[in-house]
């Protein structure tokens, strides 16, 4: 009889190959469909991730295009830029100054005496260092030739008067940091606006110590607690010392401010960067003009260069999206491929709702309200083309018609009432202004003194504390003023004295004095509750006193398309439809301030139209988040896939199993069996 065998265990079988078989033809088909279905995922994930790209720069060029204040940028000409250099905002007025430089910003600097060695020992102690203003006389260098000259010890230290926004500072010298190497890296570690350095002018080493602001009221008073008790002698850590009682250092340079004139205008300040002078422009000064030769600064607004440029790169950048996207949800497009994203909804409605936008008219006033208008037009494949030359006299024309093409503008038929700004939840509309109660300034009336003022050495100072910013010291020029032209020019220099504190310029305060009915007085310049003049330190005799009437500012009270608005200053900010809607009322009427008519701009439209593409809960967030959604369930199918196909194939193994054991025992059979006929006398087999 014939033996059931096969390369195998037990029954001869290669169950291990049969079951790969079984479990491969089981895995293989729903494995290419996930692999399929996955890169098609992973393709338009990448394909929306190039969109949002693209939308992205789209944006991007719209945002000197959307507000007024990017828009109607301003050009500052300087004659001489050697002299000075300029910078303006949106907010400077065109207009010709003539500037001249007086002096320029300087750091108080004093200089040790020279040493030998670097590591030679000065002494320990404390070096204390106060800020303020020095009065000052260095004395004339000694000429042995000339014995006529004073001798350099004969300077005169009148007076220190401190600046009371800084506060004092102090440097320990012990026996680790106590030669001028030590001490020049003590004073710089402490980071206290000084600096210290090391300079070797051919006779020594020499320790310079600087003030670390320019300025006149910046300048360093040295004062020292030396370990042998001798505070001022030139011995020890005293010989640094440079105050009233010993002026051990020399003073190489003396603390000075910038002084400039302005049309005439007299303007000082600590630095170099003259803010303020010319609303809107940074001044920087880089040396002195030639006397009898003022530099020239000219601002000129409607920049049309500019415009064309920001114009231009709106169209090339939509183009660029608009390209992008076509490519991607293309019909046989290149090479007769199907682009990755053809038959998306989320992609064509992007670009169709831009291109609704687009097409729209703007209730802006003006001559020109759409972008055909100033020569932007829509080609066969969808892009935008643009006539440079029909925009140039567009601008020329009417610049701020074009402007307000683009960006989110009102118009009020009041002249006295001024947009200021909006937000996305503004709606495009006509509201009518009425006002109930106007903005004031916070004032200061001085109790009345009919002069003459004799200002001297006891009463030329003050101080003030305007919209909580205080003015520190001021003091003023000891003089007499009897004349009405003297009164009014002591006004003026209490004025110009205030608002040259450089803590106001850095906020953006000023004041207005006035010497009327007998009195000072003092206007904030800005508006509402929190327009406060109050005296801090009084002068008696100019009537400056706690006693006299200083009055609080109110804000602005009205409504705006009849809902009531929020006041701040002379501002007021809508509701309901007209939230986010920011107008300043100026003028002095109260009652209806007539309509306002708001129209969005297609720059301003299109940022927030894709604002909401990109926002959290918007289209290109949700398709994205749902691609990535389906991908990771893939994963989660892949799982579900190998437990399936494991439960196939330990289903199959059960079962070969089992029929091994029966294929062996038959096997088993078929061997006892061919051996008993085998045993049978006379009883041959043909087992071929």
């Amino acid at each position: 009889m014939a033996t059931i065998s096969a390369a195998g265990i037990g029954s001869g079988l290669d169950v291990s190959g049969i079951l790969e078989q079984i479990v491969e033809a089981e895995r293989a088909p729903t494995e290419n469909r996930l692999n399929i279905k996955e890169a098609n995922l992973q393709a338009e994930l990448s394909a929306f991730g190039i969109i949002k790209g693209a939308v992205s720069s789209f944006q991007s060029s719209l945002s000197k295009l959307k507000s007024a204040s990017l828009f109607n940028s301003t050009d500052v000409n300087v004659s001489d830029a050697s002299v000075l250099s300029a910078i303006s905002t949106s907010i400077a007025q065109p207009g010709n100054y003539s500037v001249e430089v007086k002096s320029i910003a300087q750091s108080h600097t004093l200089a040790s005496i020279a040493l030998d060695d670097l590591e030679d020992v000065i002494g320990t102690g404390t070096l204390n260092f106060s800020f303020g203003t020095t009065v000052y006389d260095p004395g004339t260098e000694f000429d042995p030739l000339d014995l006529t000259l004073p001798n350099p010890d004969d300077d005169t230290y009148t007076s220190f008067t401190k600046n009371t926004e800084r506060s004092d500072e102090s440097v320990v010298i012990d026996n680790t940091n106590n030669t001028i190497t030590g001490i020049r890296d003590a004073i710089n570690d402490a980071d206290i606006g000084v600096n210290a350095s090391i300079i070797d002018d051919g006779s020594g080493f020499r320790l310079l110590i600087t003030s670390e602001l320019q300025g006149e009221d910046n300048s360093l008073e040295i004062s020292v607690v030396d370990s042998d008790s001798d505070n001022v002698d030139a011995a020890g850590l005293s010989l640094l010392a440079f105050n009233s009682g010993a002026t051990n250092v020399e003073q190489t340079q003396a603390a000075q401010d910038a002084k400039i004139t302005v049309n005439g205008l007299t303007v000082t300040r600590e630095n170099n960067n003259v803010t303020g002078a010319i609303p809107g422009v940074t001044l920087n000064i880089n040396k002195l003009t030639d006397v009898g030769s003022p530099v020239q600064v000219t601002i000129t607004s409607e920049n049309v260069s500019e415009a064309k440029t920001n114009i231009s790169n709106f169209v090339n950048s939509f183009n660029e999206m608009a390209s992008t996207i076509n490519g991607l949800t293309a019909f046989g497009g290149e090479n007769g491929t199907n682009g990755v994203l053809l038959g998306d909804t989320t992609a064509r409605n992007i670009l169709q709702q831009t291109r609704r936008e687009l097409g729209g008219l703007i209730d802006n006033g003006g001559s020109f309200n759409s972008l055909s208008s100033i020569g932007i037009t829509t080609s066969r494949d969808g892009t935008l083309s643009l006539d440079t030359d029909l925009l140039n006299s567009a601008l020329v024309d009417d610049f701020d018609s074009v402007a307000q093409l683009f960006y989110a503008n009102a118009n009020p038929s009041d002249n006295e009432v001024l947009f200021q700004s909006s937000s996305d939840a503004t709606q495009e509309g006509d509201y009518q202004v009425s006002i109930s109660s106007l903005a004031t300034q916070g004032k200061f009336s001085a109790d009345a003194r009919s002069g003459p003022f004799m200002i001297g050495a006891t009463n030329d100072s003050f101080s003030f504390q305007i919209d909580g910013v205080s003015t520190g010291i001021i003091s003023i020029t000891q003089a007499d003023y009897t004349s009405p032209a003297e009164l009014v020019n002591l006004a003026q220099e209490i004025e110009n004295r205030i608002n040259a504190v450089s803590a106001l310029q850095a906020a953006g305060i000023n004041v207005a004095v006035e010497y009327t009915a007998g009195k000072f007085e003092i206007s904030s310049s800005t508006y509402g509750e929190e327009s406060t003049v109050k005296i801090v330190s009084p002068n008696t005799d100019l009537g400056f006193v706690a006693s006299a009437t200083s009055t609080a500012g109110t804000d602005v009270v009205g409504t705006i398309g009849g809902q009531a608005a929020t006041g701040s200053g002379q501002t007021l900010t809508g509701s309901g439809a007209a939230s986010g809607l920011v107008l300043e009322i100026t003028g002095d009427s109260t009652g209806n301030r007539g309509s306002v008519t708001f129209s969005r701009g297609l720059a301003s439209k299109l940022d927030s139209l894709f604002n909401q593409f990109q926002a959290k809960d918007g289209q290109l967030s949700a398709k994205t988040e749902s691609l990535a959604d389906q991908i990771d369930s893939i994963a989660g199918e892949r799982v579900d896939l190998l437990e399936r196909v494991a439960e196939i194939e330990a289903r199959f193994r059960r079962q070969f199993s089992s029929l091994d054991v029966l294929i062996n025992q038959l096997n088993s059979t078929s061997t006892f069996l061919q051996q008993q006929l085998d045993a049978l006398p006379g009883v041959t087999f043909n087992q071929n």
